[in-house]
């Protein structure tokens, strides 16, 4: 077996416990707010609006977008941060290695 081959087994070992059902949260009841970190009208308000319009036709529930402009992504980051933990914002932002996405 090669070595690419080795690391993907060891991988798919290593992450299968994660995918167990058993580890599955429901999603909240309500609508879901995915904070933007960047100013409206820019890139990152484009990519998110379009996620959210595609998250909405997966799981059926309203997705607001918002936007919390400021200190480099800082301020909408940590306001989801500071939100109620349960499952009703996500925030998007983008950094030097990519899109990152974070439930709370």
């Amino acid at each position: 077996m090669s070595r690419l081959a080795r690391l993907l087994v060891a991988l798919t070992a290593l992450l299968a416990p994660a995918t167990d059902a058993s580890n599955a949260q429901e999603l909240p009841s309500r609508t879901i707010r995915m904070v933007v970190a960047f100013p409206a009208g820019g890139p990152a308000d484009f990519v998110a609006r379009l996620l959210a319009e595609k998250l909405k036709t997966l799981i059926g529930q309203a997705v607001i977008v918002e936007n919390r402009a400021g200190a480099n992504g800082a301020i909408g980051a940590e306001y989801v941060s500071r939100a109620e933990p349960d499952g009703g914002h996500i925030v998007l932002h983008h950094g030097r290695r990519g899109w990152r996405s974070r439930r709370t």
